[in-house]
């Protein structure tokens, strides 16, 4: 094959240094909410995660979760909530990383 080629139409898909942080820091809020979840909801697992079984304990796992989120976006100013949000979500969809 020749480079002309190979510049052309292969990428490096390899993550920069700032979508590494992006990514930790998805996983690390969805390690602490998860973690408080755990402690506090009562209901089933589904999918590796714990349901809250009533109000009261969705209220609370709510209110941990805003509280984790405004954490993060104070401790990485280099990314808007709108960032964290979607790798978050993306975090999620991927599953736990091994």
């Amino acid at each position: 094959m020749n480079t002309a080629f190979a510049n052309l139409y292969q990428g490096d898909f390899s993550l920069t240094e700032s979508e590494r942080r992006l990514s930790a820091a998805a996983e690390q809020y969805i390690a602490e909410t998860e973690a408080y979840d755990r402690t506090v909801c009562t209901g089933p697992i589904l999918k590796g995660s714990i349901m809250p079984t009533n109000s009261h304990e969705r209220g609370l796992a709510n209110r941990n979760a805003m509280r984790a989120m405004d954490r993060l976006c104070t401790q990485h100013p280099e990314f808007t909530r709108q960032q964290i949000l979607r790798e978050v979500s993306r975090a999620d969809i991927r599953g736990p990383s091994l």
